[in-house]
């Protein structure tokens, strides 16, 4: 099953595999998305979501990492796929090596990154050692409404 990393909006925003894992390993000072998937931002007809509006202003992400659901269960959803909890969640500006903020998703698999300058971020998605899922990175702007627009983040099983 492939993994999915969405945001609810209007019109559901999905961020859909567009490439293979990264492989930037060379160099003592490895790149934060080493062996993490890599996902570009749609809305549900498939294309880019618009930019913000205006001059970048402060905001947050939040969401709720999942694994996959059951075979048989339906489509991955917060009613069917099982919450992964102690993910550690990491927002970068752009590709800097230094994280701007990081948090662990609790037993209900929820995340809130506190407040971030406006701007573009990646937020990686790493579960702890030892699980069954593997995990993801995607790119978005923080802005004052980003925190509205729920991040469902579907991490694949290894």
């Amino acid at each position: 099953m492939s993994p999915r990393v969405r945001k609810s909006i209007p019109l559901t925003l999905c961020l859909l595999a567009s490439a293979a894992a990264c492989t930037d390993t060379a160099g003592p000072n490895p790149s934060p998305l080493d062996g993490l998937t890599q996902y570009a931002s749609t809305d549900s007809l498939g294309a880019p979501p618009p930019p913000p509006v205006g001059t970048p202003v402060p905001g947050y992400f939040q969401g709720t990492v999942l694994g996959p659901s059951a075979p048989g269960a339906g489509n991955d959803s917060l009613a069917t796929a099982p919450r992964v909890a102690g993910v550690t969640v990491t927002a970068y500006t752009q590709l800097d090596r230094d994280p701007v903020a990081s948090v662990e998703t609790g037993a209900d698999g929820r995340f809130i990154l506190p407040t971030m300058p406006g701007g573009h971020y990646v937020v990686t998605f790493t579960p702890p050692p030892g699980s069954p899922y593997g995990g993801v990175w995607a790119s978005a702007p923080v802005h004052g409404t980003s925190h509205s627009h729920h991040w469902w983040v579907v991490l694949w099983k290894r």
